[in-house]
């Protein structure tokens, strides 16, 4: 009738953008197929050699108009240091300053085992629900979740559990220690021979647990130098020589004699030098330090040095590794080694400590990194006096300006001018 008003135009279909690894591609189809079959338009870019200007344009304007943003997260993502996938999270991210908290855009989906605590994502992304769906494959929470966003659901649902962003070094090691303690096992209150069994074999993984976060949380010098011995104690074990106890003694008295004698060329400056970053070159080194850790009574109390981040750690190695060798007095160091570093803020009276259980006359220690906000990275060695409890010598030297040698001879100049016994005073001149 010419009085009915016109059908309106039917609203737009709600839009899913899904952002993905190029090796994911196969996942992210699946992850297509179901969310357009249950009435939602999907944009899924497959010209990954699209590039240029317009191809960006296009992109950007997707993420800018889509209703939902779908992150598709795996193991590719996690080891993939860069990519324009990261690029396409970063610009999701954005656009969420100007939604409201409680707005449904962010979708992360993971394809399969990765877990949710140290992932390689925005932090935005740990303040929503995440979906698991291995390969990519329909289950039930998935098809649950398109029929929720065809009908254009707007309010995000929260994690069940607040996710934990990675720290602020996504390594290996901060992920292992941000991992809980298993709780102890409890005895069993009706012990049965199954029960006692179950309990010794709980028993003995907690106490596995338990040694391994204690040899991650150790530095890294201290864990070569404790396989070395565990692996040489071993390996004598094993293929220990089944002979008399005289001869056996008179032979390990000779063999530490000989290792005696090559760890006290390690440091000579006439050796040949191992080419640096080798497997012999890094255990020569680590050796050495540990059989000088052995021995107290040194003059110098030499504490490992330390560097906040790997790059001043590598600059904190070389200084040591070039200090060790200059402190010598007649083909021998002058130092005592204490493997355990200390802290960058580590108090006077507690390097002090280090000096007097090594018998010491000296402690010298070092640190590289940022010393206050916006200042390039630094190394810092001090020297104290142990028997006045004083810091007696400190210095500063930016790393980019300053090669590691340099800082070096620098700091041994200093030990060793400390070391010298003062020049006697000369009798004074009678008046005449």
């Amino acid at each position: 009738m010419p009085g009915d008003a016109q059908d309106p135009t039917p609203p737009p279909l709600p839009s899913v953008f899904i952002s993905y690894a190029s090796a994911d591609r196969a996942a992210a189809r699946l992850l297509r197929d179901c969310l357009t079959a249950a009435g939602l338009e999907v944009w899924l870019d497959e010209d990954e050699l699209g590039g240029g200007e317009a191809w960006d344009a296009k992109i950007r304007n997707q993420i800018r108009t889509c209703t939902y943003f779908m992150p598709v997260i795996s193991a590719t993502t996690e080891v993939r240091r860069e990519g324009y996938f990261r690029r396409e999270w970063r610009l999701a991210v954005e656009r969420t300053l100007d939604f409201a908290d409680d707005v449904m855009f962010l979708v992360p989906v993971v394809i399969d085992d990765t877990r949710d605590a140290g992932a390689r994502v925005p932090e935005k992304f740990f303040t929503v629900q995440w979906l698991r769906m291995p390969g990519g494959q329909p289950t039930p929470a998935l098809m649950d979740l398109a029929k929720r966003l065809a009908r254009g659901e707007a309010v995000a649902i929260a994690p069940a559990a607040p996710l934990a962003p990675p720290a602020a070094e996504g390594s290996r090691k901060s992920r292992r220690a941000a991992e809980p303690p298993p709780p102890f096992p409890k005895f069993p209150a009706f012990p049965e021979p199954g029960h006692r069994a179950r309990f010794i074999y709980d028993l003995v993984l907690w106490f596995g647990h338990l040694i391994h976060s204690l040899w991650n949380h150790l530095p890294r010098l201290v864990r070569v130098i404790a396989a070395i011995v565990i692996i040489f104690n071993l390996i004598s074990w094993i293929f220990k020589d089944r002979q008399p106890a005289v001869v056996a003694d008179k032979n390990k008295s000779e063999a530490a004699a000989e290792v005696n004698k090559a760890l006290w060329n390690v440091g000579n400056p006439n050796r040949p030098r191992r080419a640096k970053g080798t497997v012999a070159g890094a255990i020569e080194s680590v050796m050495g330090a540990a059989a000088e850790t052995l021995q107290t009574g040194r003059p110098v109390a030499l504490v490992t040095f330390s560097g906040a981040g790997e790059k001043n750690g590598d600059y904190a190695e070389e200084v040591f590794g070039e200090v060790c060798t200059q402190l010598q007095k007649d083909g021998k160091p002058q130092w005592g080694l204490s493997p355990l570093p200390l802290k960058a803020d580590a108090l006077d009276a507690e390097v002090v400590s280090r000096g007097v259980r090594m018998k010491s006359r000296f402690v010298l220690t070092g640190h590289a990194g940022v010393l206050l906000p916006g200042t390039p990275p630094a190394f810092t060695a001090r020297l104290f006096d142990v028997a006045t409890n004083q810091l007696v010598w400190k210095e500063t030297f930016e790393t980019a300006k300053n090669e590691p040698e340099a800082v070096a001879q620098r700091i041994a100049a200093e030990v060793i001018k400390r070391l010298e016994p003062p020049a006697p005073t000369p009798p004074p001149t009678p008046n005449t």
